[in-house]
């Protein structure tokens, strides 16, 4: 009787080494998310929460892998971060996305197990990348580095300006002087230098001054560093005077066709936007018959940042499917088809896909700037 006993509790050992044995699937993925739940950012937190939960239920309905999803507060601060670490670790994540805060990225790439993927969803820093190699840290960064805007912006203009006298101006602030010198920098790589520079003062009742300024330059196509609400009132001085420009911006026009529309700039600006047609199209589906918080909620679809929980998830999903046991080897040179489009990294941790791309304001919303319509 003693021997059968000792044989069968044998037996359930080697059945237990070999369930843990490298190897051998998980009956369950755990996917870590870290967001400031509890900071300023908790809007946004919360937005990219729901849209990683709807990943996940979309998932597990489909009868795959069950997922479920471990949720820290990492405040946007690396104190908190550090808890959260804690719980991370605790919890024996698979893989970690969220982080939108540049800060939590650091606390958690030095202190979590080499093995557990970071995908970074919505932090900028140059210096994350640069770092990684460095720190030898297991980071995938799904989102654009501070400077890649400015850089796309210039990669795309030159191709369209190299034949024209342009200006770039700059609102002063931090946001607009980086924009500005940044697109400014890239141009003279290409061997583009502007024609003209300025800087002027935002949030004025006109930008009349510095229309002018721009025609006595000689210039006839203008990159603008500064907020959504001045460049749209350059362009309208501009139309206003009768100066022809052609002006360009970046990402803050994204935020235009929600303009009152007495605000609204005439047709014809320019913007480098990230490439989401849905997110830029969505003014044109509101019915104007049926002006309720309903029906502009329906039309206004997913807010952007649940979106990117949807997409970081997904990415999330599709490595642990191609190697559970190594979600890494699974992001190294694989192209992944998400709900905002296709994510393929490259093997120093970067997101290889063209992010922006140039678009026309028609008077309503964004078209791609060589749409005819």
């Amino acid at each position: 009787m003693m021997f059968k006993f000792a044989v069968y509790l044998f037996a359930l050992a080697c059945l237990a080494a070999f369930a843990a044995a490298p190897g051998n699937a998980r009956a369950e993925w755990n996917i870590g998310i870290s967001l400031p739940l509890a900071a300023n950012a908790r809007p946004l937190a919360e937005q990219f929460l729901n849209g990683a939960e709807q990943a996940v239920a979309t998932h597990n309905q489909k009868g795959g892998e069950t997922t479920r999803l471990t949720v820290v507060d990492d405040g946007c601060d690396p104190e908190l971060a550090g808890l959260a670490v804690d719980d991370l670790k605790a919890a024996d994540v698979d893989i970690v996305t969220g982080l939108i805060c540049n800060d939590s990225v650091y606390t958690l790439a030095d202190a979590l197990d080499s093995k557990t993927p970071l995908l970074v969803a919505g932090a900028r820093s140059v210096r994350i990348l640069k770092d990684r190699e460095r720190r030898q840290w297991n980071v995938w960064q799904i989102a654009p580095d501070d400077l890649a805007a400015p850089r796309a912006a210039a990669e795309i203009l030159s191709r369209r300006w190299e034949a024209e006298p342009f200006a770039i101006v700059d609102d002063g602030t931090v946001y607009g002087r980086n924009m500005a010198d940044g697109f400014r920098t890239a141009m003279e790589e290409l061997g583009f230098p502007a024609q003209f520079q300025d800087t002027f003062r935002p949030t004025q009742s006109t930008q009349a001054r510095l229309v002018r300024r721009l025609r006595r330059a000689g210039t006839t196509h203008v990159f603008v560093g500064a907020s959504a609400e001045d460049i749209a009132m350059i362009a309208r001085n501009s139309a206003e005077l009768e100066i022809p420009l052609v002006i360009a911006g970046g990402e803050e026009l994204g935020i235009l066709p929600f303009f009152e529309p007495e605000n609204q700039p005439p047709a014809g600006l320019l913007a480098v936007l990230a490439k989401n047609e849905d997110l830029i199209s969505r003014p044109a589906r509101i019915d104007p018959e049926d002006p309720s918080a309903e029906n502009l909620l329906e039309a206004l679809g997913p807010p952007p940042y649940e979106l990117l929980g949807m997409q970081a998830v997904e990415i999330a999903l599709a490595a642990l499917a191609q190697n559970a046991e190594n979600p890494t080897e699974a992001l190294s040179g694989k192209r992944f088809e998400t709900r905002l489009g296709p994510v393929a990294f490259s093997p120093k941790g970067a997101n290889t896909t063209p992010y922006f791309a140039l678009y026309r304001w028609n008077g309503e919303r964004f078209l791609k700037a060589d749409d005819p319509s």
